[in-house]
């Protein structure tokens, strides 16, 4: 059944589940352009339902390149939030489909994917459950983290940024392991990346300090 929405939201495609919110693909009727719609399942505690709001309303006064834009956010009764459509894949689909990222496209787009995530933590948000899922990449789009609100698997940011580590591993050789070295898989990468992507796996540095590390690459 399609979620109840501001009539100016038209669905069209249930798209699935990611952990216990739905999404869906709808168009802006006002804007006449698609966004995704992400509503939390009505079976959510009112905690959860808390938690959900308030890391996509976090989220959604954070513009940034690198991160989904939230155009709209629900309410208590009604948990849901509305968010730009960039193509709908994931880098976890495109591990599926055995595309990894080419490395010209790597370097700037996970810099771009640290710094994001540095700007949410410099206002306050924690993710707490990146993965490949997470991080949105279709073509002719930039790297875009998103899938706000998911249920916090960790409350730290060092744990956010060793997540997004080991997820733009994952994105070059399509395997979460760290035994698996991405500059040995990609060929041209410099070894500086497993260098910078080990060093925030072990809580070295921070998303900041990623992001710098990716950048002067």
């Amino acid at each position: 059944m399609a979620p109840r929405l501001p009539d100016r939201y038209l669905t069209q495609v249930r798209l699935g589940r990611d952990t216990d919110v739905e999404e869906w693909l709808a168009i802006d009727t006002t804007l006449d352009r698609p966004v995704l719609v992400r509503v939390l399942s009505a079976e959510a505690s009112p905690a959860r339902r808390g938690a959900f709001l308030e890391r996509n309303r976090l989220a959604a006064s954070v513009p940034h390149q690198h991160l989904v834009d939230v155009f709209a956010v629900g309410d208590e009764e009604s948990a849901f939030s509305i968010l730009e459509w960039n193509g709908g894949v994931s880098v976890r689909d495109r591990i599926a489909a055995q595309e990894m990222l080419p490395v010209e496209e790597f370097l700037p787009n996970a810099a771009g994917l640290a710094d994001g995530l540095a700007a949410l933590h410099s206002a306050g948000m924690i993710h707490g459950a990146i993965d490949a899922g997470a991080i949105q990449f279709s073509s002719a789009h930039p790297a875009k983290l998103g899938s706000f609100g998911r249920p916090n698997r960790w409350t730290q940011p060092d744990q956010d940024t060793a997540a997004l580590a080991t997820a733009l591993r994952a994105s070059l050789t399509g395997s979460e392991s760290a035994g698996v070295r991405a500059s040995q898989v990609a060929e041209g990468l410099p070894r500086a990346v497993d260098s910078a992507l080990d060093a925030a796996e072990q809580g070295q540095i921070d998303s900041t300090g990623l992001a710098l590390s990716l950048i002067h690459i």
